[in-house]
């Protein structure tokens, strides 16, 4: 990890402050929640840490922008920026669930070039930069993705309102599992733990630090037709694999009709 820039150790040490405040309001029993437009949950956590990060990007970084999942910045005519979802899988978190994730990535002229995943619960904090690999911050090791070559066996992180991937995976003897944060779900893919994820949302803050952590791991992360897309603007899905899968879970996708359109 000796070979990481500053600004890959300031995101490491958001995580940091990050974890104190959902540990703050993290319970095995739940936690109250809010609904915001499309019935999407959010607690005081989520909004907390998104407060935080802004504030210190302000003070360290001023010239670069925030877009976050609960409160930007000013984002006129910018090219620098954060991304970042201050909790992935905030149904989780308020449930008492431990599957929920600090998400931020470094993202110049839409390109992701540093981000973290980190579960607090976990003790696990992934960080990567371009060029310089993915590392577990817990021990300084270098990680990698899964190997396997094969969909059969292989396990696919899936589902949700459309579930037409679900039942191609299924006939193909993939293993479909759902955590309900495709942060969390990116974090498994990085370390090797399954092999793929598939997600239809259109939310650049859920895959801008996973598509750097599980490339740098790797592996590969397009959106849902396959194709490279900006991370500093509504995306197009995304498909999340260890490189060796990804285009079948592309042809899945073609084939079961839920490509998305220009």
């Amino acid at each position: 990890m000796q070979n990481l820039s500053q600004i890959s150790r300031f995101l490491v040490e958001l995580s940091e402050e990050a974890h104190k405040i959902m540990l703050k309001y993290y319970s095995p029993l739940g936690v109250a929640v809010e609904m915001k437009a499309k019935e999407s949950p959010v607690t005081k956590a989520d909004t907390e840490v998104n407060r935080i990060v802004i504030d210190r990007i302000t003070e360290h970084y001023p010239d670069y922008a925030v877009l976050g999942e609960e409160e930007s910045t000013d984002l006129t005519g910018v090219h620098k920026l954060f991304v970042v979802d201050p909790l992935d899988g905030t149904r989780m978190f308020a449930m008492g669930a431990p599957m929920f994730c600090f998400s931020i990535a470094v993202v110049i002229d839409g390109v992701s070039v540093a981000g973290v995943l980190s579960n607090p619960l976990a003790k696990r904090t992934l960080v990567a930069e371009k060029g310089k690999g993915t590392y577990l911050v817990e021990t300084g090791s270098k990680i990698k993705v899964s190997e396997k070559d094969n969909l059969g066996g292989s396990v696919v992180n899936a589902g949700g309102k459309d579930s037409r991937e679900v039942v191609a995976l299924h006939a193909l003897d993939v293993r479909v599992l759902q955590v309900y944060s495709i942060c969390e779900a990116g974090s498994l893919v990085a370390t090797g733990g399954i092999e793929g994820a598939i997600f239809t949302g259109e939310n650049p803050w859920d895959i801008a630090a996973v598509k750097i952590v599980i490339e740098e791991a790797g592996g590969q992360v397009t959106n849902i037709n396959g194709d490279e897309q900006r991370y500093d603007q509504e995306i197009k899905g995304a498909l999340i694999s260890n490189g060796k899968l990804h285009n079948h879970l592309v042809n899945i996708m073609k084939n079961s009709g839920i490509a998305i359109k220009d």
